[in-house]
């Protein structure tokens, strides 16, 4: 079972916490486990493509790392100076890198949530606060679907009297620009009072109206997120006792490893890696079965 496949009010709570915590959390144990989940649950997703596009990340890290060093003068461990004679210290470079990491898994997260967040989910979300909202952006988002569309096919028609893109003098390219665009407008308003008379038909103005949806909250969902509240207790109780903090400037001090730091570290793991391990039991549970049929 995929992680998309559960409850979209569950695929928001993952990305809004994992986001959060990459982006408040500075403390290097945090920062590594949340860039190793999201390098590795971004290429489950989007397979070379995602590796290629995260291993070029690497190399924005270094040099952010090192911009960040040679332009920010804090701590008390001088490393050298540049060749404009500024100084850069040890603090300055590695806040730098961890500053890098912190934008790269933020990046690898997005390019997740704009995979699994289709167009449908967005619309519920919205649908279960505003319905109007939800009806106004499912209206958006076909539009411009259908607006792509209409104006291919107007450049199609003028391609065959000759005015299409690429046709004649710049001037003359000009003015059939200026008409393809007015015959789209001119189409498109068309369109939008058409689905305007076709809302109000339909009852789009009435109170009370409601949002449809095919999502349900089942007892799978349920255990899920009675597994993520605990794991989100077990991150609140590490910030707390500033497990997930860590001072830089003058010099580097974070609290003393314990044994429970260890337990904070494997429930934020087990957090960050709840969608590839859920994708993963799922695609096994489904070979077997499939070998045994």
């Amino acid at each position: 079972m995929k992680f998309d496949a559960y409850h979209p009010a569950l695929n928001l709570l993952f990305f809004v916490v994992v986001i959060a915590a990459a982006i408040a959390w500075t403390h290097p144990v945090f920062v590594g486990i949340a860039y190793v989940c999201a390098f590795a649950y971004s290429v489950r997703l989007n397979g070379l493509k995602a590796l290629i596009f995260n291993l070029a990340l690497m190399v924005f890290i270094v040099t952010w790392g090192l911009w960040y060093a040679t332009n920010t003068h804090f701590g008390v461990t001088n490393l050298g100076e540049t060749i404009y004679g500024n100084s850069y210290t040890l603090e300055s470079l590695v806040y730098g890198m961890v500053q890098g990491v912190q934008i790269a898994t933020v990046i690898m997260w997005m390019s997740c949530v704009f995979l699994l967040f289709t167009a449908d989910k967005v619309v519920y979300l919205l649908g279960k606060v505003s319905p109007r909202l939800s009806l106004m952006l499912a209206v958006a988002l076909r539009a411009v679907p259908v607006i792509k569309d209409r104006a291919g096919r107007i450049a199609m028609a003028q391609c065959g009297i000759g005015r299409g893109p690429g046709q004649g003098g710049l001037l003359f390219r000009a003015k059939n620009v200026v008409r393809r665009t007015s015959v789209l407008i001119s189409w498109s308003i068309e369109r939008f009072v058409e689905t305007s008379d076709s809302m109000k038909s339909r009852g789009s103005l009435l109170k009370k109206r409601t949002a449809y949806s095919l999502y349900r909250f089942d007892a799978r969902d349920r255990a899920l997120v009675i597994t993520m509240a605990a794991l989100i207790m077990l991150m609140l109780v590490a910030m707390v006792f500033n497990q997930t903090y860590i001072l830089y400037d003058p010099q580097i001090i974070f609290n003393r490893i314990t044994p429970q730091s260890f337990v904070f570290y494997g429930a934020y793991a087990v957090f960050c890696l709840l969608p590839l391990l859920l994708q993963t039991v799922g695609e096994a549970r489904f070979k077997a079965l499939a070998r045994k049929a």
